[in-house]
């Protein structure tokens, strides 16, 4: 029995690599890494207090801390949510992955 319908066009979906995001975490983690003066139990103290507030070595909640932490995601999702409608969509040479998301 023939196909009804002709032929659908299949897209090739290629994993992307998320550019910004994983700028916003390599950011973090560098601010927390300096901030403990090198890579050790204080610097990963340091990077989930950015997310939870609470220090786990200080033993002390701070709710500013969680600007730093989730503030620029925050900034992400407005920027992206304005910028998609307006065909943000980037032209990369190559056809490289690349995801701005």
């Amino acid at each position: 029995m023939a196909r009804r319908g002709g032929r659908r066009k299949r897209g090739h979906h290629r994993m992307k690599i998320p550019v910004i995001s994983l700028a916003i975490l390599g950011g973090q983690v560098a601010l927390a890494v300096a901030e403990a003066g090198g890579p050790n139990l204080y610097a990963l103290d340091r990077f989930q207090d950015k997310y939870t507030g609470f220090s786990i070595q200080n033993k002390d909640f701070n709710p500013a801390r969680l600007a730093i932490g989730y503030g620029p995601w925050l900034v992400k999702g407005l920027v992206m949510k304005f910028a998609r409608p307006l065909g943000a969509a980037p032209r990369i040479p190559f056809g490289l992955p690349i995801s701005l998301s």
